[in-house]
């Protein structure tokens, strides 16, 4: 499907993360956002966070990784490649499994308990089954709406840290607005699934 042409350390490098297909313009957005919420991240934790060396470097990982991954899984380039048809739904679930953020973060910073955690991921968890299993053409609302419910709940009643406040947020962003649909591109929509 995709040529076995020599590519390049970045390109090597990006492919399984943004895709085999990503344009330069795709390539930039996603590590330069990933780029700039680690330098971002790392200012405020030198400047005012007191954090011990583990927490700067893993706050500094987390928002590389959430703050790259917004951007990136938004791309076109992206929703092909992780919707494409060798991806089970097993798979993609997977994907949001293996997103264990919020309990190191509960691990390394007490305020979160590990309660919050456990609504965080498990919430998480919860809306991306939902829109895994929607129809097609109703997964991008469905996504945004449970992406809202989140944003509400990670500003209110699953409080970050002090200096990872951004983190709830942005974590159902990426995973849920972003990931969890595929781009229009992705993949053909039968008429079975426009059906109501």
């Amino acid at each position: 499907m995709y040529g076995s042409e020599k590519r390049s350390w970045l390109r090597r490098l990006s492919d399984p993360l943004i895709g085999p297909d990503a344009t330069a313009a795709e390539l930039a957005l996603g590590w330069g956002a990933a780029v700039a919420a680690s330098i971002a991240q790392l200012t405020w934790a030198l400047a005012f966070g007191h954090w011990s060396a583990l927490q700067t470097i893993m706050a500094v990982l987390f928002a590389f990784d959430i703050g790259g991954g917004v951007v990136v899984n938004a791309t076109r380039s992206g929703g092909r490649w992780w919707h494409r048809d060798a991806v089970t739904r097993a798979r993609q679930f997977g994907f949001f499994a293996a997103h264990i953020h919020p309990f190191l973060i509960a691990w390394l910073w007490p305020e979160l308990s590990f309660a919050q955690a456990l609504a965080l991921y498990g919430s998480m968890l919860v809306s991306a089954l939902v829109v895994l299993w929607t129809p097609l053409y109703l997964q991008r609302p469905v996504a945004l709406g449970l992406t809202a419910v989140g944003l509400v709940m990670g500003a209110t009643v699953l409080r970050a840290p002090e200096g990872l406040g951004w983190f709830p947020l942005l974590y159902y962003v990426k995973l849920i607005a972003a990931h969890a649909v595929p781009d229009a591109c992705a993949r053909p929509t039968n008429t079975e699934s426009r059906s109501p």
